[in-house]
């Protein structure tokens, strides 16, 4: 018997989450013979359900939430350690893995989707002791993102991100890495940087548009301190959608390494849209963990 476990964020999409749940759990219950839903009442729930269903021997996993009910999903999964498929009813602001899988972005299309779908190999990658499927980031224009408003994200998008994180960029705050990987160490002074997964950061393809959700590596953006005339100039490039150039930051792929800050003990990271783990970060890709279910 092939059962499919359903975890949903009610007040995901600015509660729109409850509405779309019995139309996709209906599709669901037409592709397996038990479907159980469950939804989330606070922080952890689909973490621990993820990994009750990976380890009582569920066939399939779907959750219908914004990045942060995807990421806990992703890490009860990697906690399991067994196969099953993943699928998601993206419902966030952003959506970058949906975007990246050329996924639709309104819930109703996604549900449909399911009508005729197939199953890619996705990578994850292990920060510390957690687990990201997007990006894990550190800096001025992370820590400042983390402060927009509903009200904004509402009224503008994941515009409202970007424009929060360019004012952020003018204070010139900085801090000092180190990076080490296979080909050695380098120490950066920079205000963000931001390991990927994806070619979608933030809805934007400009920092790493070459990532793919399976090629088995960790993309590392470290970006170089901005004036007021390199901010006149990338505004324009990055909203029309232009690679960023190495005169704006470094890039470099890697499948594990270590990041360490050398001069503020105080700054957090920001992983799939939430707090992240503390500084040390040990990274480690794991090459196409999940098999998730996209359109046909």
């Amino acid at each position: 018997m092939k059962r499919c476990m359903l975890i949903v964020n009610p007040t995901a999409g600015r509660e729109r989450a409850k509405y779309h749940k019995n139309t996709l759990k209906v599709q669901l219950e037409s592709m397996f013979d038990a479907v159980e839903l469950r939804q989330t009442g606070q922080a952890g729930d689909a973490t621990k359900w993820a990994e009750e269903a990976v380890l009582t021997g569920f066939d399939s996993v779907f959750c219908m939430g914004g990045d942060g009910t995807l990421n806990e999903t992703i890490n009860g999964l990697a906690r399991g350690n067994k196969p099953v498929k993943f699928g998601f009813i993206p419902m966030g602001t952003v959506n970058d893995l949906a975007r990246a899988l050329q996924m639709p972005l309104h819930p109703e299309a996604a549900i449909a989707m399911l009508k005729n779908c197939r199953t890619v190999n996705v990578d994850i990658a292990r920060a510390n002791d957690r687990y990201f499927i997007n990006t894990i980031a550190a800096g001025i224009m992370p820590a400042a993102v983390g402060h927009v408003s509903i009200e904004q994200k509402t009224r503008l998008g994941p515009l409202a991100y970007f424009l929060t994180g360019i004012k952020a960029m003018q204070t010139h705050q900085t801090s000092l890495f180190k990076i080490e990987t296979d080909d050695g160490q380098a120490i950066y002074r920079s205000p963000m940087i931001i390991a990927m997964l994806t070619n979608s950061v933030g809805s934007f393809r400009n920092i790493a548009p070459q990532a793919r959700v399976d090629d088995g590596k960790i993309w590392l953006a470290v970006f170089k301190d901005f004036n007021y005339l390199d901010l006149l100039k990338i505004v324009p490039e990055f909203l029309a959608g232009t690679p960023l150039s190495s005169e704006f930051m470094t890039l470099k792929t890697l499948t594990h390494g270590k990041i360490t800050l050398l001069d503020d003990p105080f700054l957090s990271t920001n992983m799939d849209g939430d707090k992240g783990p503390d500084f040390p970060l040990e990274l480690q890709i794991l090459p196409s963990f999940l098999t998730v279910y996209v359109p046909a």
